[in-house]
């Protein structure tokens, strides 16, 4: 996890940074910032939904949202930036994805909430002008 000394940018995107290397390391999976990325996510998103043990949740949601955000910043642009108390990616004044929200919804209610779907409808919804 993130020192809690360091920017918040800083700290999602060292969680986002953990997310790739234990992948690698205990999963034996090379993920990358792209969708091929977030479908692995989705997958072990689903998985620990599956799995019904809530006592990680925070804490997956802090690390694989950090992940999530990246992926869309680095796919789509946008910024992270905190908006009304929440850390979001903001690609202008009134357009944000939340991703660790949408991680959330996805642990609690499965594929429905999926963050693949989310993560492949943004460039629909948030086209730029």
């Amino acid at each position: 996890m993130a020192d809690d000394d360091m920017p918040m940018v800083d700290r999602i995107r060292a969680n986002a940074e953990l997310v790739v290397s234990v992948a690698a390391r205990q999963l034996g999976e090379a993920v990358g910032y792209d969708e091929a990325g977030v479908r692995w996510l989705d997958g072990y998103i689903q998985r620990q939904h599956e799995q019904g043990d809530p006592a990680n949740r925070d804490g997956l949601v802090s690390t694989l949202g950090s992940f999530l955000g990246e992926c869309i910043v680095r796919s789509f642009g946008g910024a992270w930036a905190e908006v009304d108390g929440s850390w979001c990616v903001r690609f202008d004044d009134r357009n944000a994805a939340y991703p660790f929200a949408k991680v959330g919804k996805h642990l609690e209610h499965g594929a429905e909430d999926s963050v693949l779907s989310f993560f492949t409808v943004i460039p629909v919804v948030f086209r730029r002008v």
